[in-house]
């Protein structure tokens, strides 16, 4: 899920919308857009559209030219005046289509504060291309990366990147790349490849005329299952900011495999935190970076699935992924407050929630904050939950009331009063296995109940009933 719906209070800080526009701004586009003109006086718009693949189509697709003005008063940067929108058809490479408007200015406007922004924006409300009247600086470069940047691989070895690109679309410059680990287990190393093959761990010092590019890869070595996130780095002191390409390599050994689908927000720190205490090793799948391929489905037989606080909590894609994860018999932690509002009420697909979560829609916003365990449970025995402050996100505003749908689930947690807050599921026809909360996982106020939760709801997804190797016949842990 990638689409921002809305926004409250966090995302309006801009660093979730900063995060998926740097993620989404290293991957080609079939089109280019180039703003030919604007006369802030006339308020005439002059935009040119270039089509540069072979097989993608625009076919009555939207165009918008958004008109804004800057610095109007105290906070007020960038208002929007005037929208004009239209619809655009173009295929076939090498073909252009060129879009006029002219704008009533109204005489109140600082017509020298006055820019033009348009962009195409498809039927699933993705953007695919945009161009601006601002100015761009002097010194630019840009990275591109024709590969998905987030990669399974082995746990030993050594893993070599495709060649990304990197292009001068400023003036001539001196420029320094350098790599680093931002996230790594102890014993893993990084290194890069310049364009002639020869390897480096220190910073390199490079030059590149204006409009031209030179190459790159990463050199990551793994040292255990897990997984790094590590960014190429190209530095100069003329950029305005460095450019920073993010990576992430996963072991394909891992217990657990992360997906983190919470909309730029930083929830998939509590279920890391928990994972790790309870011994388990895991990978961290950014939705936000790359979509989730065939790759991940065929590879791991348990997913944590963080939905966090966005919307819509499970798209289209992700419920396709899902189901064929599911339909081959594997395991889904599930976590969302608003996962069964949003299936059942505001995005309904109340057939795949029944069929694939074994679970009944009650109401929105419980309005509860404790939540009980089920005596007996494999999972939940014992467990007195409280999702609102200490060390949580502290963001349950609306959690989700759930019962199971048919036999082939279990209710696990309850919030007091005896609504239901999560379930269990075994499905009677694939074995697929799933465990899903009503509520945010990462709501829960201190670190010892998110242990408690998730890493015995992992054992049971793994068909582990002890943890000292009873099923494996591994007698290493036994006294």
């Amino acid at each position: 899920m990638q689409t921002l719906v809305g926004a409250g209070a966090p995302p309006s800080a801009g660093n979730q919308y900063s995060t998926i526009i740097l993620n989404q701004s290293f991957r080609s586009s079939p089109i280019q857009m180039v703003m030919d003109s604007f006369n802030q006086v006339t308020g005439a718009v002059s935009v040119t559209v270039t089509m540069h693949s072979t097989t993608f189509a625009l076919a009555g697709d939207s165009f918008h030219i958004v008109l804004t003005e800057d610095d109007i008063a105290g906070d007020n940067t960038e208002v929007t005046r005037l929208l004009y929108s239209d619809t655009i058809s173009l295929s076939g490479a090498g073909n252009t289509e060129t879009i006029t408007h002219s704008f009533t200015i109204d005489p109140t406007w600082d017509t020298s504060k006055l820019r033009a922004i348009a962009f195409i924006q498809l039927a699933d409300q993705e953007i695919i291309q945009a161009a601006s009247s601002e100015a761009l600086p002097n010194y630019k470069i840009r990275g591109m990366v024709p590969f998905s940047r987030t990669v399974l691989g082995p746990s030993t070895g050594v893993y070599e990147s495709d060649f990304l690109t990197v292009m001068n679309t400023g003036l001539g410059d001196d420029f320094e790349v350098s790599i680093v680990i931002d996230d790594a287990p102890p014993g893993w190393s990084i290194a890069f490849k310049d364009t002639v093959g020869t390897t480096h761990t220190d910073p390199l010092v490079f030059s590149l005329a204006a409009d031209a590019s030179t190459t790159f890869k990463a050199i990551a070595t793994p040292g255990s299952p897990g997984f790094m996130r590590y960014r190429m780095v190209f530095t100069s002191p003329n950029l305005t900011r460095p450019l920073e390409v993010p990576f992430a390599y996963i072991t394909d050994d891992v217990d657990v495999l992360i997906v983190d689908d919470d909309g730029g927000d930083t929830f998939e720190d509590y279920f890391r935190e928990a994972l790790e205490t309870g011994g388990k090793s895991y990978g961290v799948w950014d939705t936000s970076s790359d979509p989730l391929t065939q790759e991940v489905a065929d590879t791991f037989d348990v997913l944590v699935w963080n939905v966090g606080f966005s919307s819509p909590t499970l798209d289209a894609t992700d419920k396709a992924f899902l189901a064929d994860f599911l339909d081959n018999g594997k395991a889904l932690f599930l976590s969302g407050q608003d996962i069964g509002w949003d299936l059942n009420a505001n995005n309904p697909d109340v057939f795949w929630y029944n069929s694939y979560l074994h679970a009944s829609y009650i109401r929105d916003d419980t309005n509860e904050m404790n939540i009980l365990g089920v005596p007996g449970d494999p999972i939940t025995d014992g467990l007195n939950l409280f999702i609102d402050g200490g060390t949580g996100a502290s963001n349950q505003d609306f959690p989700d009331e759930i019962e199971p749908y048919d036999a082939d689930a279990t209710q696990i947690l309850n919030y007091i009063g005896n609504y239901g807050a999560a379930t269990r599921s075994t499905d009677s026809v694939s074995g697929a296995q799933v465990v899903y909360l009503g509520f945010g996982f990462e709501g829960i106020d201190n670190a010892q109940d998110r242990h408690d939760l998730l890493v015995p709801a992992v054992r049971w997804l793994q068909g582990i009933v002890f943890e000292d190797g009873f099923e494996t016949g591994d007698t290493g842990a036994w006294d």
